[in-house]
């Protein structure tokens, strides 16, 4: 019974809205991992808030994941691939979700001092080095089932796994306030105010079962550390699924496991610290809420295949993450069933302990199972909305099948984008020069085809050409030349220095390099034509354009366009580069001809003209030297012409090349032998890409949601959909308006390429895909429920035969026993079954359904609520039984059959003391007597000193001169007594149980029992559920209480008259007689016991001296006329005894500090400084002191004390120890 537990009255049964709690899931070893796995598998199959699916376990900000393991084996879900498994990689636990370290075991085992070298954990572990050299342990290997090596791992571990808490918990934390937007996305409301932190494992293995309780503590403390108001849960495998795995070990480690849970479950908490210099509160229980999980349930289902529970399991927790009226009202049972939670099952001990005398175990355990009817209607039409969203991409971008491949450009095509978007136009070249002198023509021997986009580059400012230039500037220089009057004779000169003004004008000269001449204008065309051309707005946005048309275009075209561009521009026997090059040599070779040939032969016939004189004038050499002027200049500004030609041919093809490089080049071949570019091709790739990776993604999902579709699982019952009409295929058209309306708010190709490079723009886009794949989904008749429909299809025999295996498989999976008395009854279970429309569903099938109901469960149709679950064609049927007893779990027996063979062999605890953990089972009446007797046996032993406290804690018997343990308290209660040890402590018990013949004596026991019954097992006071106080009489207390009886019978059978005035004496001399057993405070289960529980007390050895014990309770003698002493001072001494000084009248009771060679004992009282004078311990010159003196005195100088040391014939009882220094210390000795 939960001593901290609230009443629960009628207001506890008021529903609680319970909104969704960001949880924190730690997977503890293998179990852990299998269930944590398929977990998160759920999460991102889901589709959240309508179209919504999460990439990544990261991306749901609802969760985060631990995973704890000492095996450092790499695992994923049963039955699946790596390989094949579409979702491997991303429900994988990551190396920051992991603790998986190696164990250094020989730092703590390699010797004993070793191991004592750390005493937080030497204190309690139970394997020493020579058991592990024994055992083989290797702990690289996992806990190899020993509980203790994984609890050891977890203190090796300790600071990792604190800090991972916290940081996983702040994690929450953050993402609750950082992620409203998310949240509102996903469809998901939470409560901020709670976090969950729900462990998961097995009690079979090793890891899961040795480290629940201490990750359960600790995370309890990390919550309270945070101030956080949350709970912390525990879904706990029993080993009934673990036969192919050690069969008796896995059961007994089971039973070990429990043994620890129920014992932290009754609040004696089991961790004192794991580090002494953390400041960490640690609850006295390890978890809010335990449930217990098996391969069979309440209805008689049974699984061979553990992963139907891990399924089961995954799919109950998943549930927890949806905001409809089925996941509130679940989490909400919790909360509205803890009224069973807080009670305990009584277990009555024989009558002849007393008609009240029993046990208790606490109904703090849980169970539940889930089962699902499923049309998969949902899936199946996730996976065709995907579909579209992918024919919508393809459609949109122009991506073509793989067996539709008919959008490719034509060579036409090409040649106009070439001739439109760079002026790359054709032409014949036919304005060959005349040579008048003998030349040989290597490359211009004939017409050419020349392009546009060299003479392109010729044009200048305006209207005007360089080639217009250059003719203008030679005719003014010749024509001043011929009009200048200079004589013919110097015209060669004047010629040759217009040649080289002209060459410098075109070419430039040595002097002056930066001088704007023709052919750095020529290279500033072509420079300044580039960046025209590249320029957003020019052929990026041409080609944007044609990856955006509707009827010739999209991302396939565009892309072939351009590498049939570059093959035109570049290819090495037909391209245009390669022709304009050709062509500027040409233009080259006929410059350097005019100029070298030609030019050269006219310069001599203009020097053989040129004479001076009459006779020049009268052979007719002026005139011809005219011509020979005008053939010079044509010369010199054709080969000028020619020249420019020239460049500008060189300078187009350079443009052509510096256009062919920015479209982009073949840097690589990627995995799948595609060529990889650069420039804008690579620009177009990486959007190609970037579409590729966005449907394979969507691929993924599909494959996904088909994986969960084949998915078989015991608790998954399918339903065949009933098709209304096969699907209509969609016109490739019609799907692209769907996609153009979808990001009509986009723009077209180049923004969109942008907003495919980072997650959150692909996140936008899908988001716009699917919701107008929603908006195109064919709608739902209006009340016609997938799953209803499925259903009507069934014969009333079908349909009853579904209802009957969904609700056998829905019951809670927890071998129990339901007709053993332990109070399992109908309001214990909550049934829900989430379906939509429950009214309808519930008007249709309720009485159906009610009537499937397995039998022998305990549960009735009444606990069946129908609730709506938002999800058509699917119904969820969800139990619970809250608060049982562990006794009630069937396996028990055979689980302690199996750990009290296992325990032979090897350690099954996580602690060496196995003694203060309680058994979980409830024994038979006759085993429960056998217990009783012992424990009755061992108090009484303790109390009249057969039994001694050693500092070990444990209780010792001495036989022959030697003292043997029979074990500390807690295991006498659990196991009883040896059978041998029972006779010797019997046969010694009945010896001192002899020597009690005075009523005084039996008064003593009385008292001492009574004490016993109120001091060591003080009762707690509790309240039941009404409010009503009572004291919580435990099985202790019941004993000390019988003993006590006993007792009070034989002294009113012996003194009836004077019985009652007797243990009113020995109550107030109780001190006098008996004293504490020094560390018996620790021998008490802390649930079972008040706080302020004293120490036992045992019995004086003076006790049995005959006549010891009458002096004490002896009145003033008759004759003397002196009052009776007070407790605590001897009696007056018997007449005529000369010598004796009587003790003074009604002396007040001191106690006394005695002082041996500087060390202080005590304080004693009278009786016992009377001991040890008579023993010689004390003598007249031992310096004693009380309150109220005010310097160490003699013992012979103290007037009360003086009738100690009076001669006595009573025989002095063997010397023994005085008790250990009290805390309050007398002044120093002087």
């Amino acid at each position: 019974m939960n001593e901290n537990a609230q009443p629960s009255g009628p207001a506890a049964l008021n529903m609680v809205s319970e909104k969704i709690h960001p949880t924190l899931f730690i997977a503890l070893g293998g179990t852990g991992m299998k269930v944590n796995i398929r977990l998160r598998r759920r999460i991102l199959n889901a589709i959240w808030g309508g179209n919504n699916q999460v990439q990544q376990i990261a991306d749901f900000p609802l969760v985060q994941f631990i995973n704890f393991d000492l095996d450092a084996g790499e695992v994923t879900q049963d039955g699946k691939s790596i390989k094949t498994d579409v979702l491997a990689e991303q429900v994988a636990f990551t190396s920051e979700e992991k603790i998986i370290e190696p164990l250094n075991l020989s730092k703590y085992t390699h010797s004993m001092d070793e191991l004592n070298r750390h005493r937080e954990v030497a204190e309690w572990f139970p394997l020493t080095p020579d058991k592990i050299r024994a055992l083989g342990i290797d702990p690289s290997k996992g806990a190899g089932q020993i509980r203790a090596l994984s609890r050891l791992y977890f203190y090796d571990k300790y600071p990792v796994i604190r800090d991972k808490l916290r940081d996983k918990v702040g994690r929450l934390l953050a993402n609750i306030g950082g992620n409203a937007d998310k949240l509102k996305k996903l469809g998901l409301e939470i409560d901020p105010g709670k976090i969950r932190i729900v462990i998961s494992g097995s009690a079979a293995g090793g890891t899961g079962s040795g480290s629940f309780l201490d990750m359960g503590y600790l995370a309890k403390a990390i919550l309270k550390e945070h101030n956080i108001a949350g709970k912390v849960d525990l879904f706990f495998v029993l080993p009934g699924g673990f036969h192919a795995y050690n069969t008796e070990r896995v059961q007994a480690n089971g039973y070990a496991a429990l043994m620890e849970l129920e014992t932290s479950m009754r609040g004696n908490r089991l961790v004192k610290h794991w580090d002494a210099t953390d400041n960490l509160f640690i609850d006295n229980r390890p978890y809010d809420d335990v449930y217990i999980i098996d391969n069979s349930n309440v209805a008689q289902a049974k699984t061979s295949d553990q992963e139907d529970v891990y399924e089961m399991l995954s799919d109950v927790l998943f549930t927890d993450f949806t905001s409809q009226d089925f996941a509130n009202k679940k989490r909400s049972i919790a909360v509205n069933q803890n009224q069973h939670k807080i009670r305990s099952y009584t277990v009555r001990l024989p009558q002849d302990y007393g008609d009240d005398t029993e046990l208790r175990f606490p109904c703090s355990y849980s169970s539940l199972g889930q089962a699902v009817l499923d049309t998969q209607i949902d899936a199946r039409q996730n996976v065709r909305l995907s579909r579209q969203v992918q024919q919508m991409l393809k459609a949109f971008f122009g991506i073509a099948n793989a067996s539709a491949n008919d959008n490719r450009p034509t060579d036409r095509e090409r040649d106009d984008f070439l001739r439109e978007q760079l002026n790359v136009t054709p032409r014949t070249f036919t304005e060959l020069p005349d040579f008048l002198s003998k030349v040989e023509l290597t490359l211009a021997t004939g017409e050419f085809t020349h392009y546009q986009i060299a003479d392109d580059l010729l044009l200048v400012e305006g209207d005007n050409s360089i080639t217009a230039q250059i003719e203008q500037k030679v005719e003014a220089l010749f024509e001043r030349l011929h009009s200048g009057g200079a004589d013919k004779d110097q015209w060669l000169t004047h010629v040759r220095e217009i040649q080289q003004q002209l060459e410098r004008d075109t070419k430039g000269s040595n002097i002056d390099s930066a001088e704007r001449n023709h052919e750095v204008r020529i290279k500033e065309n072509r420079q300044r034509r580039l960046a025209e051309l590249v320029r957003e707005d020019a052929l990026p946005e041409k080609l944007f354009r044609r990856l955006d048309d509707d009827e010739r275009g999209g991302l396939d075209y565009t892309l072939a366009l351009v590498e049939m561009l570059k093959d035109r521009l570049e290819n090495e026997g037909s391209g245009i580069i390669p022709a304009l090059e050709k062509n500027a040599a040409r233009f080259k070779e006929l410059a350097e001809k005019l100029e070298s040939s030609e030019l050269a032969r006219e310069f001599e016939r203009l020097k053989e003209t040129t004479g001076g004189g009459l006779m020049a004038r009268l052979s007719g050499k002026d005139k011809q030297a005219e011509t020979v002027l005008t053939q010079v200049k044509d010369t010199l500004r054709d080969s000028l012409l020619f020249y420019v030609r020239h460049v500008a041919a060189r300078e187009a093809a350079q443009l052509l090349r510096e256009l062919s490089d920015w479209l982009g080049r073949k840097e690589s071949v990627d995995q799948s032998g595609r060529a990889v570019w650069n420039g804008f091709v690579g620009r177009l790739q990486d959007g190609r890409n970037a579409v590729d990776q966005l449907l394979r993604r969507i691929e993924t999902d599909i494959s996904k949601i088909d994986a969960s579709i084949k998915e078989k699982h015991a608790t998954l019952i399918p339903l065949a959909l009933v098709q209304n009409s096969e699907e209509q295929p969609v016109d490739g058209a019609q799907v692209r308006e769907w996609a153009k309306d979808a990001f009509k708010d986009f723009g077209g190709s180049k923004t969109l390429f942008g907003k495919l490079q980072d997650e959150e723009g692909q996140e936008e886009l899908l988001s716009k895909l699917r919701a107008k794949a929603v908006q195109q989904l064919p709608r739902q008749t209006q009340g016609t429920d997938p799953l209803l429909s499925a259903l009507a299809a069934l014969t009333p025999d079908e349909q009853r035969e579904k209802f009957r295996q969904l609700l056998q498989r829905a019951m809670p999976w927890t071998p129990l026993n339901l007709t053993g008395g332990f109070g399992i009854g109908k309001d214990r279970y909550t049934c829900l079954v989430g379906v939509q429309d429950a009214n309808e569903f519930k008007r249709t099938y309720g009485a159906m359904l009610g009537q499937c109901l397995p039998q022998g469960t305990g549960m009735t149709a009444g606990q069946i609520q129908f609730v709506e679950s938002g999800t058509p064609g699917k119904l969820i049927c969800f139990t619970e039984l809250s608060g049982f007893p562990l006794p009630a779990l069937t396996p028990l027996p055979t689980y302690l059959a199996s750990y009290r063979k296992e325990s032979t062999t090897i350690p099954l605890h996580s602690h060496k003391r196995i003694s203060q953990f309680v058994q979980p089972i409830q024994f038979t009446q006759e085993q429960y007597r056998q217990f009783a007797e012992d424990f009755k046996l061992y108090l009484h032993a303790v109390v009249m000193g057969v039994l001694r406290r050693n500092p070990s804690e444990r209780y010792e018997l001495m036989i022959d001169q030697d003292y043997f343990s029979v074990g500390d308290e807690f295991a006498i209660r659990q196991n009883g007594l040896n059978q041998l040890q029972r006779k010797d402590i019997e046969d010694q018990l009945r010896q001192r149980y002899e020597q009690l013949r005075s009523p005084q004596q039996l008064a003593a026991m009385v008292a001492l029992f009574e004490d016993l019954r109120r001091g060591a097992y003080k009762p707690q006071m509790r309240q039941d559920e009404i409010g009503v106080s009572s004291l919580y009489q435990t099985f202790p207390y019941k004993i000390a209480e019988l003993l006590k009886n006993e007792y009070d019978n034989r002294l009113k059978r012996q003194a009836p008259d004077n019985a009652e005035r007797l243990v009113e004496q020995a109550r107030a001399l109780l001190q006098q007689f008996t004293e504490p057993v020094s560390g018996s405070r620790a021998d008490v289960y802390r649930d079972e016991v008040h706080d302020e529980h004293s120490e036992k007390r045992t019995l004086l050895k003076d006790f049995f001296t005959s006549g010891w014990l009458d002096s004490l309770f002896q009145p003033a003698a008759s004759t003397a006329p002196v009052a009776a002493p007070m407790p605590g001072m001897a009696p007056p001494p018997p007449p005529g005894a000369a010598g004796m000084v009587p003790p003074p009248v009604a002396a007040p009771q001191y106690s006394y500090h005695l002082s041996v060679a500087g060390t202080n004992y005590g304080p004693y009282t009278t009786s016992q400084l009377q001991q040890y004078v008579q023993t010689g311990q004390v003598t007249r010159d031992s310096l004693l002191w009380r309150e109220g003196m005010a310097a160490w005195l003699g013992a012979g100088q103290i007037a009360e004390l003086a009738h100690l040391f009076a001669p006595t014939p009573a025989a002095a009882p063997p010397v023994g120890t005085p008790p250990p220094v009290a805390p309050m210390a007398p002044p120093p000795v002087n």
